[in-house]
């Protein structure tokens, strides 16, 4: 068993060495640029999976989510540092906090899921996989703009967002609950809707925290909240 501090520095720290890799790769379109800033997203996200295996006290939560925070802070505001590691964070046309707005998500996320896997793992599969399906297939395949609040999205990119939501909600509601197999693909058809349009309006890494929020809360009223 890892020992409390071992396990309250992993998940901050797993962050620096993915940061310098991906950092340093060199993109020569903005869809590169994209599929590299997904890579660290889906990286980040699959190893958070874990985190409620490491962090298993609130106040560890608090102090690795403050690490994280200060980090992510840290090689935003400092040059040097934003050379070294921020690229693959920072390096696009559009002004985004969404690696400040992912931190807070799996805190949240940690804090209000003890002892309900299906509240943490589904959100972070959503906001890690069809987030990031969302992100390359609208810039591969930009097909119907959107306008009003969800302008700069894509019809292609909602329909991939909400495509892999049902696709990994599904069958986690299958494997983490003991609801049926067809009340699961209506809980996952209703999730997946209401985060695909809660990443649709949000804007400068917005959707981070609000399509985990959204799936949170849907999955507390629906499939928790009727045990």
């Amino acid at each position: 068993m890892l020992s409390p501090l071992i396990a309250l520095f992993l998940p901050p720290l797993l962050l620096v060495p993915a940061m310098g890799l991906l950092s340093h790769i060199e993109s020569r379109s903005a869809l590169e640029t994209e599929i590299r800033r997904k890579a660290f997203h889906v990286c980040v996200g699959l190893a958070s999976l874990a985190f409620p295996l490491l962090l298993t006290r609130p106040w560890m939560v608090i102090t690795a989510l403050s690490l994280a925070l200060s980090w992510m802070i840290v090689v935003r505001r400092v040059p040097a540092m934003n050379r070294r590691f921020g690229r693959v964070l920072h390096d696009t046309d559009r002004i985004s906090h969404g690696e400040l707005y992912f931190c807070l998500a799996i805190g949240v996320l940690l804090l209000a899921s003890p002892g309900h896997p299906v509240l943490y793992m589904t959100p972070i599969l959503i906001l890690t996989i069809a987030d990031a399906m969302a992100a390359v297939v609208g810039r591969a395949m930009p097909r119907i703009p959107l306008q009003g609040p969800a302008e700069g999205k894509t019809v292609s990119g909602s329909a991939a967002f909400f495509a892999t939501a049902v696709l990994v909600t599904w069958p986690a509601l299958i494997i983490l609950t003991e609801i049926s197999a067809g009340l699961a693909l209506v809980v996952a058809l209703t999730v997946a809707t209401a985060t695909c349009i809660a990443e649709a309006i949000s804007s400068r890494g917005f959707d981070n925290l609000a399509v985990p929020a959204v799936a949170l809360f849907i999955l507390k009223l629906l499939v928790v909240g009727a045990d």
